[in-house]
């Protein structure tokens, strides 16, 4: 009889557990959200200013310039020119030489464009348009240009005097 009571002891204690609900287990939980940022950062070389004498009896190339550029975004390089070309200073601007700007992947014809003075005075004239999302070491490129004067009239052609004009390389982040 105690085998017995023993046993029914030992079948009716896990029954008790079975048939018992489960306690609620306490929790508690903490959500943290994560943010960060990369600035933009786009490099253009050369930067700044610089100045180039032109040969304004000279119609054809007048020299090349290599430009480097990167940007960890998407980018656009232009161009843009103040006064449309060369602007004659004792005539007011009454002449004015415009040239063409010839770039390409250095030099080599590779990506080629060209435009005119005239055409990028209004607003700046795109040459490189790049849409991908890389980092700055290799999301970039260079170009190399050159100029080349346009008389379009026997009467602009050997005019004395000073003539300037400013060309505005910029490099800018598309996003």
């Amino acid at each position: 009889m105690k085998n017995v009571k023993k046993f029914i002891a030992a079948t009716a204690i896990p029954a008790l557990f079975i048939a018992a609900p489960v306690a609620a287990q306490d929790a508690e939980s903490f959500t943290l959200a994560l943010s960060g940022s990369v600035d933009s950062n786009c490099e253009l070389i050369p930067e700044g200013s610089g100045s180039f004498a032109v040969d304004m009896l000279e119609t054809g190339n007048q020299g090349a310039l290599t430009i480097v550029y990167s940007c960890n975004s998407p980018y656009t390089v232009s161009l843009q020119s103040l006064n449309g070309g060369m602007r004659h200073s004792e005539s007011g601007g009454a002449v004015v030489i415009d040239y063409d700007v010839e770039a390409s992947f250095l030099g080599l014809g590779i990506g080629a464009t060209s435009t005119n003075s005239a055409s990028m005075q209004a607003s700046p004239v795109v040459i490189v348009t790049d849409n991908d999302w890389s980092n700055i070491l290799t999301n970039g490129g260079s170009r190399t240009g050159n100029l080349d004067l346009s008389f379009d009239s026997l009467s602009e052609y050997a005019v004395a005097g000073t003539y300037e004009d400013e060309l505005t390389i910029e490099l800018a982040a598309n996003y």
